[in-house]
Formats: structure tokens, sequence, C-alpha cells
């Protein structure tokens, strides 16, 4: 349902505006709008105070989220903190010192990471570098990058025409694909080797930047012991990242959450309207309510008053919707649309009603309801958002109308309940009364569009009666129509379809003069409505006969165990198409049929003035 909104007026002197501001902050229930300006007043702009005020806080509001962000990339999670912040000028000093140490510490640290991950590239080369780097003087030594396998394989051949055995070839393949090449030669032939690197533009590898100015012999010997020194110096720039997060991470929650409250309330104190003594601040808040904002606002000066419903109807309203459990769940389908206008009909009781029901007759099968209980179950286990729960809920919701119609069908897993149980229908056997089950479809598609335009009607009826009275005859209408069928059918006694076949042109005359010529049109669209409704008979024939076709499977193989696994496998499929399918058309048969009789969207969400709060972290 939609939650009756007020709207109010707060009047008090000048001086008392930001306070009242702060005290409306804390109820957290009004939404402040541009208040009308009186004769005598204006609208409250930013003075040069507020201005530069506003510019102060949002730089040290951006210096602050910049050293969490910063924090958080070196491992530091910083907890939103309630309670006193510090003073503005402490506050803004801190974010500016501690923002720039945490981009220090950040720096820091992807040097040595780089760092690191360049001497991990090295380091399975090395293995008995002292015996291969004995009496440097005697061979030169080439670090080298290659790309490809190919590259790497054309030099050892190259080598081994050259060098034979008198060299020593030692190489690493990186995660890019390419090969670190270690490459020892005797010293007499360095030229050589300078020369046949050259002409094949082989890339040398890059060292480290701590130890490329040494000479690559010594560069390489230093390299393992530099390894450990770079680790250790990680670990201790992880540990100052700890020891700011624990000596000033409270601070930037706290600060981080003052900045945002004074910038909402700042933004707030501009719906007012002000002249030089007393400013005027209208809002929207629940009815519910009212006494809680008196209560607020408790300084003798402060008066607020409730404004005439005449005074703000046909106003944009926002909407606030709150339903009972059982129904509230259902938000989450109904919320994949705009929000309901003010004082029109909230869709989500009728969706928690019929949703769960069409979609119970389309599958009606105990064995696939039962396993979508237990899949709901365990994500309501599982889950900890709120919206995991939501739909942990309808899914419950639905099985269990499934495993009701799933007994009036006789059904389990197909006509596998029949064989093994000797399970019978109760009330219809799909397979055969497939006549039966599109007039059972049709039936609630009548009944399902024939309550919207009831709906439609009591709701329009203070607002235009003439509207109000079109919706009723068009159900009723409707319902003529339905008899009149059955009565061709032989469904009812043939007497009442000369009497329905009257009525129902009578009717649609009335509705002719009431609404105009396009009332026949929204007839007949209603109409061809009710038969899209056919869906449910098509979807639920499909699923109960591709269980069947499941369960004729174990005979269908030499093998037995072949034959259930593929049952299984059939089984598998039908169940992934139930999920989906009737779930897909039973809400555009709600989205489209039944809320195009009574919806009317326009709504705007209720954002009440309040204190700022992270985003949750979605895990």
């Amino acid at each position: 349902m939609i939650i009756e909104m007020a709207k109010i007026r707060v009047l008090g002197p000048i001086a008392q505006l930001s306070a009242t501001v702060r005290a409306l902050q804390d109820a957290g229930i009004v939404q402040p709008i541009d208040t009308a300006c009186p004769r005598g007043m204006q609208r409250c702009g930013e003075s040069p105070t507020v201005r530069r005020r506003r510019r102060h806080l949002e730089r040290v509001l951006a210096r602050i989220d910049e050293a969490i962000a910063t924090l958080a990339t070196l491992g530091i999670t910083i907890v939103d903190m309630r309670g006193a912040p510090l003073a503005e000028p402490r506050l803004a000093r801190l974010s500016a010192r501690l923002r720039d140490q945490v981009i220090g510490l950040a720096n820091r640290r992807r040097e040595l990471v780089d760092e690191r991950d360049t001497l991990r590239s090295y380091e399975p080369l090395f293995a008995d570098l002292d015996a291969l780097l004995a009496g440097a003087r005697r061979v030169s030594v080439y670090l080298l990058r290659l790309h490809g396998s190919s590259v790497l394989a054309e030099l050892r051949a190259a080598l081994d025409r050259a060098f034979g055995p008198d060299y020593v070839l030692r190489s690493h393949v990186l995660r890019s694909g390419e090969s670190i090449v270690l490459l020892v030669v005797p010293a007499s032939r360095a030229e050589d080797i300078d020369r046949e690197l050259a002409a094949a533009h082989v890339e040398r590898a890059p060292l480290p930047t701590a130890v490329d100015r040494l000479p690559l012999a010594d560069a390489l010997r230093t390299m393992r012991p530099r390894l450990a020194e770079v680790v250790q110096a990680l670990e201790r720039v992880h540990a100052d990242a700890i020891a700011l997060g624990r000596a000033h991470g409270d601070d930037l929650a706290r600060g981080r959450r003052y900045c945002h409250d004074e910038l909402v309330a700042l933004d707030a104190e501009q719906h007012a309207a002000i002249s030089k003594r007393a400013f005027v601040l209208e809002g929207w808040t629940p009815v519910r309510d009212q006494n809680r904002v008196t209560a607020a606002l408790t300084k003798p000066e402060i008066a607020v008053e409730e404004i005439a419903r005449n005074e703000w109807a046909g106003e944009d309203v926002p909407v606030v919707l709150a339903n009972p459990r059982l129904f509230a769940p259902f938000e989450a389908l109904t919320s994949l649309l705009p929000l309901p206008r003010y004082g029109t009909v909230d869709p989500t009781p009728f969706v928690a009603v019929f949703f769960p029901m069409l979609f119970g007759v389309i599958v009606g099968d105990v064995g696939y309801g039962l396993v979508l209980l237990a899949l709901a179950l365990v994500l309501r286990l599982a889950s900890r958002r709120s919206a995991a729960r939501s739909i942990a809920k309808i899914a419950a919701a639905v099985s269990i109308y499934t495993i009701v119609f799933g007994i009036c069908y006789g059904e389990l897993f197909g006509d596998l309940g029949m064989q093994w149980f000797g399970l019978h229908p109760l009330w219809l056997d799909r397979r055969e009364a497939v006549l039966a089950f599109l007039v059972l479809a049709l039936a609630l598609g009548g009944v399902h569009l024939c309550i919207g335009l009831v709906v439609a009607a009591a709701n329009r009826w203070r607002r235009d009666r003439r509207d109000a009275i079109g919706r009723g005859l068009t159900a009723v209408m409707l319902a003529l129509l339905a008899i009149a069928l059955l009565a061709l059918f032989d469904r009812v006694p043939a007497m009442f379809l000369m009497p329905a076949v009257i009525a129902l042109l009578v009717t649609l005359v009335i509705v002719i003069v009431l609404e105009g010529a396009t009332a026949l049109l929204e007839f007949m669209t209603v109409a061809n409505h009710v038969l899209s409704y056919a869906r449910v008979m098509a979807l639920g024939t499909a699923s109960v006969m591709l269980a069947v076709v499941a369960n004729r499977m174990h005979g269908a193989f030499g093998s037995a165990a072949l034959g259930i696994a593929f049952a299984l496998v059939f089984h598998l499929v039908n169940f992934a198409i139930t999920l989906f399918s009737p779930t897909i058309h039973v809400m555009r048969l709600h989205y489209v049929e039944f809320f195009g009789t009574f919806f009317e969207p326009g709504g705007g969400p209720y954002r009440p003035l309040r204190h700022w709060s992270p985003a949750p972290v979605v895990s």
C-alpha cells in the first residue's frame, strides 16, 4: 500500500535556520522541497560565506575519500564510525597530512611490488649462480628477454653452432609468454656474441632500479639478497599502513560522515524562503510521523503546521510503499517498474496473490515444487542481503502453489507419481484435458483483468467518475462476454445466452456514450489481453509433456543406467525451463495485461533529509 503523506511548513527566526535543518536531519523523516516565497521573502541563496564553506568541506571530503580509498589499496579497511568528529580546522589539517602520507606509502608499495615481481621473474635463474660467475673476468654474462619459444630455440641452435658446448644458457618463461635468458660465454668470444645479438635484435632484459647501475655480474649476485630486502620493506609499508589506520581511521570515518552531513544540510537550506528576520521551509513527511517532526523541533520559536490538502492537490508527492510482511518480498518484482503515482494503487498485494498462483497453475508438479522449495530454503539460509532473501521468499511462495496444483493435477515429475505411487488427478489431467485447461487459463485471465478494472474504477471514483464508471462497465462487459461464450459452448444453460448478449450490447452503448468511440477499441484490447492468458495453458502443457518424455527415457536405451542418466538430464533441463519461462511470462501478464487496467506510474521516490551513510559493500 501507499503511505499517506502530509505537507508541512516550518517557520522560525532566520538565525535558527541551520539548527532547524540539522534537527530535521537528526529526525530523518522530512523531505525538504522548494518553498513558495511569500510576499516579502526570497529563496535562500548561497552567501559568499556559505559558498566558501561548501568549497572547504568539498576539499576536505575529497582528501578524506582519497586517503580511505588509498588505504583500501593497501589492504586497510576503514569502518564507518559514529561519534563526534574532530573540529573542522583540525580535520582539515589531518586529512591533508594523512592523504600525503598514505599516497606516499602507496607509491612506495607500488615501486616495491614492481621490483619484487621483476626480481622473482629472475629468481629461477639464480641456481648455482656463484659457480657460474666464478672468475667473472674469464666469462661474459648476458641477461636477455626473448619473445616466443621459437626465438629461444633459434638462439640455442645458433649458440650450438658458434660455441659448441662452451656456453651456459638458462631460461625461464614468464606469464606474459616472454622468456628471460641468462647466457654465460667465454670472455674471448664476447665481441662475436655482441655482434650476433645486435644483428638478431635480441633485447637485453631490464634490471631492477636498485641494481641497474652495477655491472651485470655484480647485479646478478645482488638480486637474491635484494629480493629479501624488498619483501621486508613491503612488510614495513603494510605495518605503517596498519598503524595509520589504527591511529586515525576513526577520525577519517567520522570526518567523512561529518562532511557529507554538512553538505547535505547546506543543500537543504537552499530550499527555504527567507527574509531578514524569518525563514519558511516546506517538506513532505508521512502522516504517521508528523508528531515526530514536532517533537524534533523543540525550540518554542519554531512553529510547525500542516498544509491543507486542497493546497497541494496535483503536486508531485513522493511515494512510500509499506506492505505486510507476507506481501513485502514481492516489492522486488514491482520495483522493476516506476513507482505508482501518489493517490493511486500499489500493485504489490495483487502481485503477491496472483504471481505465485499463476506460476503454480503453469508448473503444477509436486516434484518440481519440492525441489524449488529446497532451493528457496537454501537461498534463504545462505543469503545475507535483503534482495536475495526476498527472492527466496518469493520462490517459497511459488513452490507451495506448485505443490498444491501438482496434487490437483496428479503430477510428480510428470507421470512418475502415477507409475510409482498410484497418484491420480484430483481435478484435472493436463495431458488429456487440453481444452479444459485452456478454459481454466482464460477464466483466470478474465477474473484477473476484471479485478484490475474494478480496482481502477474504485480508485478513480473521486477524481473522474465518468472514467470510473467506464472502467466498471468494461469489467461488467467482460463478465457478460464470458457468460455468453460459456452458454454458446454449453458450459452454462443456453437460456443465459440471449440475455447476456443483449446486456452486453446495452452496456457497450452506455460506455461509448460515456467515453466515446475509443471505448470499443479499449474493450477489444482488454478482450485480447484475456486471450494472452492462453500462454498459461501452452506453457503448462509443454512442461508436463517434457516431464513425461523424460520418464520414457529409461526404456529407450539398451542400458537402464544410460536411460536413467538421460531421464535425469531431461528433467534438469525441464526444471531449468520451468524456473525461467513461467517466471518471465507471468511477469509479462502482470506488467502488460493486468497493470494496464489500473496501474498509473509517475510517483517519485521519498528522499528524506537524513544523515549520510556509506553504501553497503556487495559481497
